[in-house]
Formats: C-alpha cells, sequence, structure tokens
C-alpha cells in the first residue's frame, strides 16, 4: 500500500489533525505500512485458526446482586460529607 499525500489529508480531516511536516509523516507511515505488508509473506497454510489465545474459556462469576458490606468504611475516608451524603465540588458555575 503506496502512502500519500491526499491519502494523509483525508486521515488528517476524518481525525481533526493538523499535520505539520506531511512529509515526515508520509515517511513514517510508510515504514509502518512496509512493516505490517512483512506479515504477508508468512506461510500460514498448515496453521489452524486461533480465535482467541486462550485455549480454555473464561470461567464467568454467577449473576446476581451483591450488597457491599464495608459502605460506612468509604464514608469515613472522604474528605466531606452532609449525613449520609458524599459533598463534591459543583460542576456548574
Amino acid at each position: 500500500m503506496k502512502i500519500d499525500e491526499k491519502l494523509i489529508e483525508e486521515i488528517a480531516k476524518l481525525a481533526r489533525l493538523e499535520i505539520e511536516n506531511k512529509q515526515e509523516f508520509i515517511n513514517e507511515m510508510q515504514k509502518i505500512v512496509d512493516y505490517f505488508e512483512l506479515l504477508n509473506n508468512v506461510d500460514t497454510e498448515c496453521i489452524e485458526p486461533m480465535y482467541t489465545p486462550l485455549e480454555s474459556s473464561a470461567s464467568l462469576r454467577e449473576n446476581g446482586a451483591v450488597d457491599f458490606e464495608n459502605v460506612e468504611g468509604i464514608r469515613e475516608n472522604f474528605p466531606e460529607r452532609e449525613g449520609n451524603y458524599l459533598k463534591v465540588p459543583g460542576i456548574h458555575k
């Protein structure tokens, strides 16, 4: 795949980027693409596809509500409280 200025401009537009040195960016992107094109030369004919690198499936916990038992411990560590409520800085001006 050839990286050119038109492609870089389109990528910059989509990503809302402003690229100062386009030629340097083109050269670096071309090096990355060339490196990944090496994978096309790898013989994978006798290799079975993998969908995950892990052989066993993940064991999931049982789905259910669990009450948190140390609520007061959280409240004690909070700098400001008012009754059962935790006071945080306002976000509105």
